[in-house]
């Protein structure tokens, strides 16, 4: 699947071309990579591509073997590359060793100098999680994608200096998309339903172009058949609110300037959007205990003489499109 983007998912800059597969940032000068599942695109135009690519392709097929094959160059080798670490944790998850993947994903990324196409090693990372976490619930073993997600993010983020929940999410979000779309899950639809929703919510807290944000939501209401009408006789309490924050942020971006636009997306980085994270939480659980809209009220609109789920999501989105109440641009006074 074609990945468009308007803005440089990791410093929000300006796209000024795209070039053998990827966006390029005016900024910072990183490469986005069009394609969400290219697992070898870490290995372009690299003097052992072609090599790589071989024990790639083997992981799925043979993964003992894939793992063997690297597992031997790491051995033999004075001074393992970041790329054999990289490709062995690729094979691990294969396997279903999910915690010795984390130990060589985390050694190659000490080994990482150059940040320019660190979007290559996470769309890898993204596309194998996803295997991972079919792998696991098929075989009925505890894991925790989101728990999982979560670390990697918090060391690439340290080591790379970038906010990268929003871009991890989504590519998760898109490789199991994929997967539903091209038949591979129609013996296990309720991976996809119990995964996306968990992602989803993880998308609206830290994805931090909200126009991505709308479109991704609309396909999850399309996958899960929301209907407006019959929302909760069909138990979509949760769809619901997600349908009226998209229409939200559809409403009051209306007449939004490029600059706003590119302001919003600055603003919120991994940090700050914990707070995002708190609050899509307590909307998350509102759509079944009224009694948390309350706190909801306090928090976004004390002052109002009724308070509904409604008034709840309108507060979420102009807190993150840095909008007043009264509609005033509040991302000009960051």
């Amino acid at each position: 699947m074609a990945f468009a983007i308007r803005l440089c998912p990791y410093c929000g800059g300006e796209i000024n071309s795209d070039e053998s597969g990827y966006y390029v940032c005016a900024e910072c000068e990183k490469r986005t990579f069009r394609s969400r599942s290219n697992t070898k695109a870490y290995l372009l135009n690299k003097p052992y591509e072609e090599e790589f690519s071989k024990i790639v392709n083997m992981i799925d097929e043979n993964p003992s073997k894939a793992l063997s094959t690297i597992d031997d160059m790491i051995v033999n080798s004075e001074e393992p590359t970041m790329d054999m670490y990289f490709t062995r944790g690729l094979a691990y998850t294969a396997l279903g060793e999910e915690g010795r993947a984390h130990n060589d994903w985390k050694k190659a990324l000490d080994l990482m100098t150059d940040f320019r196409f660190i979007d290559a090693y996470i769309v890898a990372i993204c596309k194998r999680v996803v295997e991972l976490t079919c792998m696991k619930e098929r075989e009925y073993i505890e894991f925790h994608p989101i728990d999982y997600i979560n670390v990697l993010t918090s060391e690439f983020r340290a080591k790379a200096n970038i906010s990268c929940k929003g871009i991890f999410y989504i590519t998760t979000y898109r490789n199991f998309r994929m997967k539903y779309q091209a038949g591979e899950l129609d013996d296990d639809e309720e991976i996809y339903r119990s995964i996306v929703p968990k992602l989803l919510k993880n998308i609206l807290a830290y994805g931090r172009d909200f126009r991505t944000v709308i479109n991704i939501i609309e396909e999850v209401l399309e996958d899960f058949h929301y209907n407006p009408d019959t929302y909760v006789e069909d138990d979509n309490l949760k769809l619901h609110m997600c349908s009226l924050l998209k229409e939200e942020y559809i409403t009051l971006s209306e007449n939004f300037s490029d600059e706003h636009i590119e302001r919003i997306f600055r603003h919120w980085n991994d940090a700050n959007m914990y707070d995002l994270d708190f609050w899509m939480d307590e909307l998350m659980k509102s759509v079944r205990d009224d009694t948390i809209l309350q706190k909801l009220r306090s928090l976004g609109s004390p002052n109002r003489e009724s308070f509904d789920l409604n008034n709840a999501v309108e507060d979420y989105a102009r807190m993150y499109l840095l909008l007043s109440e009264d509609g005033k641009d509040l991302s000009q006074d960051l």
